[in-house]
């Protein structure tokens, strides 16, 4: 089992046929691939934050994405493919940490236990976040679907600045040297 970058056009493409509960995905920056015996068996999609204050500064550009903060926004694998989630994960957070990310988050559905991200080392943020209707009188938006409209567990690389923890990976490195 191996990873790899990988075109955003093929890997959205990919999702579309292969994740079970929400094929589509906005906010992406770049793609990883999953490669077993050199078969595409899995991708993880990267972008910017779909909650839009998020780690914003509220200065003179209000609307600026906060490219140092990223978000796993998919990760879709083949169901026969055994730790095919926790590998990319682990190779989302790495990449985007050696890249210069700040923080990098991601999000599950509340029912989801989230075995991958912790294989992975990813921390859980406490709380429930989103959910509802985007809907409101002065800005008409679609219905979302129910699964859209459910509330989900935010997850933090472990490495990211704001993680739920005082004793992420990189304050433990920084005082052995």
């Amino acid at each position: 089992m191996r990873t790899s970058p990988y075109p955003i056009k093929h890997a959205v493409r990919f999702v579309e046929e292969t994740h079970r509960r929400l094929p589509h995905a906005h906010h992406r920056m770049w793609a990883i691939a999953l490669w077993v015996d050199e078969q595409l068996r899995g991708v993880a999609l990267v972008g910017g934050p779909k909650a839009r204050k998020l780690g914003v500064d509220q200065g003179e550009e209000p609307w600026a994405p906060p490219y140092d903060l990223l978000e796993v926004v998919r990760v879709a694998v083949e169901e026969c493919v055994p730790n095919g989630c926790s590998k990319l994960y682990g190779a989302c957070s790495r990449a985007g940490r050696d890249m210069g990310a700040i923080d990098m988050i991601t999000y599950t559905d509340e029912d989801e236990p989230g075995t991958s991200l912790r294989a992975a080392g990813w921390i859980p943020d406490k709380g429930l976040f989103g959910g509802g209707q985007a809907d409101r009188p002065s800005r008409p938006r679609r219905k979302r679907s129910e699964q859209e409209a459910q509330k989900r567990r935010r997850w933090w690389a472990s490495w990211s600045r704001n993680a739920p923890t005082s004793k992420r990976k990189s304050d433990l490195s920084e005082g052995t040297s």
